[in-house]
């Protein structure tokens, strides 16, 4: 199962360069991220399997420690090519406005559903009190993972990333 973990790294690993296909083709670069969410969410997937040994995917996912100079690593490796990959075409999506007004719909309707509140007054003022409680929340999250994003997703930083993930899909698939 180690050929699973090396496959999804050489592969993340081009698509992670995606940034030097933009002077070919702007639309195969896009083709490129679009393909690189989902070998970022498959990548995601094989590392949480493997972190947490949960032995759904295969027991043996990733190299053993000693089966070359920094096979300990593969796990960070992939972790952050997982974040690169998934975070470069979802870093503009504003994630906190739509689930915070799900949540305020949700606790609107719940209050009117349970409680049997049915005053326009305080419905109004339990959406608008639970909308910006969890769009503050959520708002501080969304801009720490979208500075995460724009520096995992500089080109210069993603060569390297999707360089070494390469080199250590060669290297995994080899030993």
């Amino acid at each position: 199962m180690v050929a699973l973990t090396a496959f999804l790294l050489v592969l993340g690993g081009v698509f992670a360069c995606a940034p030097l296909f933009k002077r070919v083709s702007k639309g195969l670069e896009r083709v490129m991220v679009a393909l690189g969410l989902l070998i970022g969410i498959a990548i995601f997937i094989v590392a949480i399997d493997a972190a947490l040994n949960l032995n759904y995917l295969g027991s043996n996912l990733l190299p053993a420690s000693n089966a070359f100079l920094y096979a300990q690593y593969t796990l960070i490796v992939m972790a952050v090519l997982g974040l690169l990959l998934f975070s470069r075409p979802l870093r503009n999506v504003r994630w906190a406005s739509l689930i915070a007004l799900g949540a305020a719909i949700l606790a609107a309707a719940g209050v009117h559903s349970f409680l049997s509140v049915s005053s326009n007054v305080v419905l109004g003022v339990v959406f608008l009190v639970v909308l910006l409680i969890v769009y503050t929340l959520l708002r501080f999250v969304e801009d720490i993972l979208e500075f995460i994003g724009s520096v995992l997703a500089f080109p210069p930083v993603a060569i390297v990333i999707g360089l070494v993930s390469i080199y250590f899909g060669i290297l995994a698939y080899s030993v």
